[in-house]
């Protein structure tokens, strides 16, 4: 399982991945489900997928191998080349299409489903960031001001704290800390998602992919945002009023 998040705020772009391909008792690999690819200047472009990990590689496979041919032919149409975000995420949803088409007979065979999603998201010049979620088929949707975040995976445990603790207008800083508590909120309540965590911090504008870290399960301050979000939670539960059981319940008749 996976869980990968794409924040979009006024001050630029939030992604964060988790890096757990599999899980057991005696069975846990890792790998990272982040790329970044920068044009320093030009663009910034991040990636992170979801799904069989033979498809989503499969798929980035093809990306890279058709920006190393365009180096020795320039106008061939590769990953950033393209001249807006939105043409970028129909060229990915291309090669989903491609990948899909060789491999679908192989595994209808062996009973599996085309399971792959991406998030796409960065910046290229003249254009404001942007994030779009990648479907199967190889369609689209982008976030919007009014629904601001992205999500691909095992969504359900760390969404509560996105919706409502992030808006547009948050600062970057504080989207950070907002999706390692998402992402923390879902490693607690599935074993299946777990780190190292690699997070891409993107300044509107500033066309560098500067600001970067991988968060490994001892990371001191991994490990300090969700103490503190823990027993943030249990300090606000002891200092909120207690149940009045005094009153009767609406709609229902006292006891004789």
């Amino acid at each position: 399982m996976t869980y990968c998040l794409g924040m979009l705020c006024r001050a630029g772009a939030v992604f964060l991945s988790d890096s757990r391909t599999s899980a057991g008792m005696d069975n846990i690999t890792m790998c990272s489900k982040m790329r970044v690819y920068e044009k320093p200047g030009d663009r910034v472009l991040c990636i992170l997928s979801s799904g069989n990990l033979s498809l989503t590689q499969a798929t980035i496979a093809l990306i890279d191998e058709e920006l190393h041919l365009g180096k020795q032919d320039p106008g061939r149409e590769q990953l950033m080349n393209r001249q807006t975000l939105y043409e970028t995420v129909r060229y990915i949803g291309s090669k989903v299409r491609e990948v899909e088409k060789r491999d679908r007979e192989a595994l209808e065979a062996d009973g599996f489903d085309f399971n792959i999603h991406l998030i796409v998201g960065g910046q290229i010049a003249g254009f404001p960031p942007e994030v779009h979620l990648v479907y199967p088929q190889g369609n689209s949707i982008h976030a919007t001001r009014d629904c601001p975040f992205l999500q691909i995976g095992e969504r359900k445990y760390g969404k509560p704290i996105l919706d409502r603790g992030f808006t547009y207008e948050t600062g970057l800083a504080d989207a950070v800390k907002v999706g390692i508590i998402s992402i923390d909120s879902t490693m607690t309540s599935n074993v299946a998602v777990g780190p190292p965590i690699d997070i891409l911090c993107y300044e509107a504008d500033s066309l560098q992919a500067r600001l970067r870290a991988h968060l490994d399960d001892d990371d001191p301050y991994l490990q300090t945002i969700s103490q503190r979000w823990q027993d943030g939670i249990v300090k606000l539960v002891n200092e909120m009023p207690a149940p009045d059981f005094s009153k009767p319940a609406l709609g229902f008749a006292t006891a004789a």
